[in-house]
């Protein structure tokens, strides 16, 4: 299932009144709900803001229980990595103070999260 897809159904939306509302083409509206490409830092936020979720659930990465061997640990991680490049490059001093506050808290859960992790992590994690 595509979240953003569901989302805007949800709101009983066509995908140009969600372009314009996030100010982005038609075209990639529907990049994002067949996964050819997944929102940018600032379009992420906007596009959890206007649908009043967490950035994890719009990338398919909602709350989840942890998984045996660490596996969901290993996928936050990435999903880390990723929504960190993508504020990067949005530019976290363009954003709104707002914004910057909202961006800034979820980085802290997440590594603080990574953090636990690591100190408790044996050896056999650390290979894989």
């Amino acid at each position: 299932m595509n979240i953003i897809r569901e989302l805007r159904k949800r709101k009983g939306m066509k995908q140009i009144e969600l372009a314009a509302t996030v100010g982005v083409a038609v075209a990639t509206v529907s990049d994002w709900e067949t996964h050819k490409k997944d929102p940018s830092g600032e379009r992420l936020l906007k596009l959890s803001e206007f649908f009043g979720v967490d950035p994890l659930v719009i990338l398919g990465k909602g709350v989840v229980d942890l998984t045996i061997d660490g596996k969901f640990i290993r996928e936050q991680h990435q999903t880390a990595k990723t929504i960190e490049a993508k504020l990067i490059s949005a530019g976290v001093d363009k954003m709104s103070e707002a914004d910057r506050v909202k961006a800034l808290n979820m980085m802290k859960l997440m590594f603080a999260e990574y953090a636990d992790y690591f100190e408790n992590r044996n050896d056999d994690d650390a290979r894989h």
